[in-house]
């Protein structure tokens, strides 16, 4: 008796494409109602008439004209996409490894069984079917889910209270944000509160200082207005006035010049005021951040000037420079207007004679660039005066010869290849070349005379010349001793650390 097809496998045969024989893939339907996949109708060959492509259906050869837009311009096969859907559906259904439906349930082993599992596997255990037990089933699962419930709930509260706290550190943040703001507000007007407070101070010095000079203005220029009044009326007398007229008022126009020059008190007039005052920084608080102070000779007095950091050189500018600062009795730096101060070098034991040198600010406060060309090195004495006050001295010991710089060789040998050792004898000077491997004979005047190749040289290095015109030379691991035209007398030593015995011996 023949098997009866079933629904799935007519499905099957449904839903397979007759070019690929695989499940349709994007079906389409063709005017002659046959369906394939669309990438099979890519693939199939086209004729061309009157400039117009045609496909030919697999199945029945009909002749259809190709849509401009290609293959997929065609119809969607719904009908077979609907097929598609219910055997999905159907392959849903589950069955057991005998292929049959599933509709016992054995409460023994707690699974779902067919009427076959039901003969071989699960005889004499604890039989239902499907429909008696899924209510009751259905509702001790659904007794089960109480504790899930209370997880939920638990996990709710748990969320809800990370939230709250969320909250509350957001706004907790937003608060100490805001006393930030208002913090570096209060700050910066206590800052400009301060800097109104300098200010105020700069302008009380200044104008007190200026009042002064102005006053001094006022006298001196009255006084040059007095004496240009007198030589005035003198040259004018002497243009305008008879001889008997300029003799008999001679006396007079003497008197009076005399009086008027003795009555001006040069000196007096010369200025009163300095500018000795500077910012001292001296951040104590937000209101105080430093003060104006005026220096007085005798405060003055008491600083002193430190060298601040090494020596730089300039071999191009042929100079060289180094920082210095001046400390105030309370180990405050002292700034001052450039213009107000002076240096000097004086080498010690060589004269008096000043090097000159010049005075640039530097990036820190109250630090100070001094740049020179001393003429050698030594012991120098640094001199600084700030206005008019001279500080106390301060020694500087310049380590290098400038000399140095500036010696131009009498001959250069170029022909040497990386010089080591030199000795000089009544009419050579000898010379190892490292990298050239041998030992080189000049004369006086630097020619090359002759390479001393025969002592097997591989690292020459140091050279001596002995009483009786014998060359020893350091070679490697040994002493070798060489005469004048380079033949080996003898050698002593080898690689160690033993008496006679050595390691690249310089």
């Amino acid at each position: 008796m023949a098997t009866k097809p079933s629904l799935s496998g007519i499905l099957e045969d449904q839903l397979t494409c007759p070019v690929c024989l695989e499940r349709y893939t994007n079906p389409k339907i063709l005017p002659c109602h046959h369906s394939f996949c669309e990438h099979c109708l890519e693939g199939l060959p086209l004729d061309k008439k009157n400039e117009t492509y045609y496909l030919s259906c697999p199945t029945c050869r009909q002749q259809t004209e190709l849509p401009e837009e290609g293959v997929g311009a065609f119809p969607a096969a719904f009908t077979l996409n609907n097929f598609k859907d219910m055997h999905s559906l159907i392959k849903k259904v589950p069955k057991c490894h005998h292929k049959k439906p599933l509709e016992l349930f054995c409460a023994t082993c707690d699974a779902v069984i067919c009427s076959i599992c039901l003969v071989h596997d699960h005889n004499h255990h604890n039989i239902e079917l499907i429909n008696d037990s899924y209510a009751k089933h259905c509702q001790e699962l659904e007794e089960c889910l109480s504790p899930l419930e209370e997880r939920k709930e638990a996990l709710k509260k748990v969320i809800s209270s990370l939230t709250e706290r969320e909250g509350d550190i957001r706004q907790r943040g937003q608060g100490v944000l805001e006393e930030i703001h208002k913090m570096v507000e209060e700050m910066m007007n206590a800052l400009h509160q301060s800097e109104r407070k300098l200010t105020e101070q700069v302008k009380r010095v200044t104008d007190a200082k200026v009042k002064v000079l102005s006053e001094q203005i006022k006298a001196a220029e009255k006084c040059l207005s007095l004496l240009e009044e007198v030589e005035d009326d003198v040259q004018q007398r002497l243009k305008t006035g008879s001889p008997q007229q300029v003799l008999g008022s001679k006396k007079q126009m003497k008197e009076r010049m005399s009086e008027v020059t003795a009555g001006i008190n040069v000196e007096e007039l010369k200025p009163k005021e300095k500018p000795d005052f500077a910012l001292s920084k001296d951040i104590k608080s937000l209101h105080h951040i430093g003060d104006i102070v005026t220096y007085s000779s005798t405060a003055l007095q008491q600083c002193r000037v430190k060298k601040v950091g090494s020596f730089q050189r300039f071999p191009k500018l042929e100079t060289f420079s180094f920082s210095l600062s001046i400390e105030a009795s309370d180990s405050s730096l002292l700034s001052v207007p450039l213009s107000s101060l002076k240096c000097s070098l004086v080498l010690v034991g060589k004269g008096d004679q000043p090097i000159h040198t010049t005075v640039t600010t530097s990036t820190d406060p109250g630090v100070y660039r001094i740049q020179c060309s001393p003429s050698t090195s030594g012991t120098h004495i640094l001199k600084v005066q700030v206005y008019d006050v001279q500080l106390k001295d301060t020694s500087l010991v310049i380590p290098f010869n400038p000399y140095l710089d500036n010696i131009t060789p009498v001959h250069t040998i170029p022909e040497i290849n990386h010089p080591w050792g030199v000795v000089a004898s009544d009419s050579h000077v000898i010379v190892t070349e490292f990298d050239g491997k041998c030992v080189t004979m000049l004369d006086r005047e630097g020619k090359k005379v002759k390479s001393l190749e025969g002592s097997g040289n591989a690292k020459p290095r140091g050279l001596a010349i002995t009483a009786d015109k014998f060359i020893l030379l350091s070679d490697k691991d040994e002493i070798q001793k060489i005469d004048m035209g380079g033949c080996h007398i003898a050698s002593v030593g080898g690689r160690g650390a033993e008496p006679l015995q050595f390691h690249f011996p310089a």
